[in-house]
């Protein structure tokens, strides 16, 4: 969606409008100029410091450009909550006007940097269905303030799915810290310094180390390439295996710390029907998403974590476009698996749903995967005996025949079950992940099957939802084809209100025999 146009229809019909606007708008805090020109001011203040005359000179030229820039950007950027809406209008030549509909507001993130934080300012960004990219961003607002708007958007968002005026338009701001940054509602989770080292220490942030190599060889370009190729005959070979050693250590230990400080006092909240999450140490961040916005949640466990009895919860809500990624999704950095059952039994409102029993896939979802294996080994095989000659093509025949029991591993990882109103689908071998979607979330279902899966009777069940940038799409993966057309069936039929409320669905088989008729 490009910035000149409207997120959404712009009459004044929304269920939220009728009880009248707020008077809140205006122009951000004047701090959002420097928040803005810190962007910039980075290369800019290496150039100074390490350049001569001439080009400090128009470094600090640059500078003023910079500033002037931010300050001119600052002028002619306005925003006002408008009834049933949130109007943001920013440009010099090229005016932009958003207009953001409240009832298509999933959540608000409030975000307070080290430079935020030195002027007592907060960012809050606003996140809407469809979006490509955070639909509403306000750099710099005085904390008060945030917390007003952050309430009135989520109260009328909120009211808008009811169809019926919010309890309130404004709580009273008490005095001191305003609400909206301090804590509230029931804690359902909390993850303490010692657990996020041990986050880190059992899931790491690989991307910190990626990141740390990148900017070295941006730094050092050719140069760093060449100094490791020749690592070895300079140093020795046991010196330079010592220095690589001692690197991935390194990057090893700044990933750990990276995984504490991003997630520094990781708290979910519950109050009422709103999710509220904090996080960060430099970076602190308040998320709230209204509950009911969630559309899947996602229990997941790499193999270390999955012998240690430990598991991290993501969660997807429609529409979420932040810069974040992965991190934006995290309902758990890490807990116990009973952690991790309990916070999605308590927002799914499903007091037993760990002790749902999960069907397991057919024998041909194995023999597939069997014979995936078999293809790639007989290719390895040929392919290093022919490049290696005899013997030593044999080293890669050893490693191809371990793709076997990977296979067999991720065959056993597969299984599905419904209980109650919502759908578990379960798979992945490094990384299990278990996801729970409620059947009212489901915007489509998707039954599809390739010519191998129709040998083998088998299908691919996708449970289409509105899902976020990035995030993964639940599936259950090789189910029996007769019981993936059932299951298509009954949640179509639960979609048109007609469900059947019984798990045992007549047309569920635990076996894989039978023929298979497209639906």
């Amino acid at each position: 969606m490009s910035d000149d146009e409207t997120a959404g229809p712009t009459t004044a019909d929304d269920p939220a409008s009728a009880t009248g606007a707020p008077d809140l708008g205006g122009r951000l805090h004047p701090s959002v100029i420097v928040v803005w020109s810190l962007r910039t001011l980075g290369p800019l203040v290496v150039v100074l410091i390490a350049s001569s005359a001439m080009e400090r000179t128009f470094g600090l030229a640059a500078l003023a450009l910079v500033v002037a820039g931010g300050w001119i950007r600052w002028l002619r950027f306005t925003w006002r909550i408008e009834p049933g809406r949130l109007v943001i209008e920013h440009g010099l030549f090229q005016r932009t006007r958003r207009v953001i509909p409240v009832a298509r507001i999933q959540a608000v993130q409030t975000v307070r940097k080290i430079q935020h934080r030195a002027f007592g300012v907060v960012g809050l960004r606003v996140e809407a269905i469809g979006g490509s990219e955070t639909e509403g961003q306000l750099d710099a607002l005085d904390e008060t303030l945030a917390r007003q708007v952050q309430q009135v958007l989520l109260d009328r968002a909120d009211a808008a799915g009811r169809s019926e005026p919010p309890p309130s338009e404004i709580a009273a701001v008490p005095t001191g810290r305003p609400a909206a940054l301090t804590p509230s509602g029931t804690v359902l989770a909390h993850c303490t310094p010692r657990r996020l080292l041990l986050a880190g220490l059992t899931g790491g942030r690989v991307g910190v180390a990626a990141a740390i190599i990148g900017l070295a060889q941006q730094a050092f370009g050719d140069n760093l390439t060449d100094a490791a190729l020749a690592a070895p005959e300079r140093l020795g070979i046991t010196t330079a295996a010592v220095l690589v050693a001692a690197g991935i250590l390194v990057a090893f230990v700044v990933s750990v710390l990276a995984t504490a400080v991003i997630y520094w006092d990781f708290t979910v909240r519950r109050d009422g029907g709103l999710l509220r999450l904090h996080r960060g140490l430099l970076d602190e961040r308040r998320d709230t998403v209204p509950i009911a916005r969630v559309q899947s949640l996602t229990i997941e466990q790499n193999v270390l974590r999955r012998a240690l009895g430990l598991a991290a919860v993501k969660m997807v809500v429609a529409g979420r476009a932040g810069d974040d990624g992965d991190m934006t999704s995290t309902l758990l950095p890490i807990g116990s698996r009973d952690d991790a059952w309990g916070l999605v039994g308590e927002l799914l409102d499903i007091a037993d749903v760990d002790t749902v029993t999960l069907t397991p896939m057919p024998a041909g979802a194995r023999d597939r995967r069997l014979a995936r294996a078999a293809v790639v080994t007989a290719v390895a095989a040929a392919v290093t005996l022919i490049t290696l000659g005899w013997p030593t093509g044999l080293v890669g025949l050893a490693a191809a025949v371990a793709l076997v029991p990977a296979a067999l591993a991720s065959y056993r990882a597969l299984g599905w079950a419904t209980h109650g109103d919502v759908v578990v689908a379960r798979s992945g071998w490094l990384v299990q992940r278990l996801s729970v979607t409620p059947s009212a979330a489901l915007q489509s279902v998707r039954l599809t099957s390739s010519p191998f899966q129709r040998r083998r009777h088998l299908a691919s069940l996708r449970l289409e939802i509105a899902r976020s940038r990035g995030a993964r799409e639940p599936r259950l993966l090789d189910i029996a084809a007769t019981n993936g057309t059932a299951l298509l069936h009954r949640l179509a039929s639960a979609a048109v209100g007609d469900g059947v409320a019984s798990d045992e669905l007549p047309g569920y088989h635990t076996a894989a025999s039978q023929p298979w008729t497209a639906p």
